[in-house]
């Protein structure tokens, strides 16, 4: 019998200063804030500049924890210091919806670039591109 996957998969760059967090399925409110906060904590201890959230596979959110998402643990996101945030958009349509809605309300103080792809790669080589630069802000635009 095969192994199912873990719903989250952290995976650190040290030498790129990136953190790809990997989702899958319908993740569990404990393992879901769980996995967010000893993300933030990887990042303080290694210095983390760009992170990737990989949703490919991931299903819905649940109402409470985009919630907790938006109270909890953005204000914490956004003392790191994080220069991009790259999305790697899910195959499920519910989860879009959710992440859409909290991007749309944090959007006005989020401080990182930050942009949304299909496919793993290529979220990972421009997360790690030119880390220096905020000058070219491009919010929103889909690769």
């Amino acid at each position: 019998m095969e192994e199912p996957e873990p719903y989250l998969h952290l995976e650190t760059d040290r030498l790129h200063h990136s953190l790809v967090l990997h989702w899958n399925g319908f993740v569990p409110s404990e393992v879901y804030r769980d996995g967010l906060m000893e993300a933030i904590q990887d990042s303080r201890k290694e210095g983390i500049q760009s992170w990737v959230m990989n949703m490919k596979h991931m299903k819905v959110i649940r109402q409470a924890d985009q919630e907790w998402t938006l109270s909890t643990w953005f204000p914490q996101f956004q003392l790191l210091g994080v220069k991009r945030l790259a999305f790697v958009v899910s195959d499920d349509i519910f989860n879009q919806m959710a992440v859409s809605s909290m991007i749309a309300t944090i959007r006005p103080r989020f401080h990182a670039e930050l942009e949304y792809f299909q496919e793993l790669d290529s979220a990972v080589r421009w997360a790690q591109e030119n880390k220096g630069s905020l000058g070219d802000l491009r919010l929103f635009s889909v690769k």
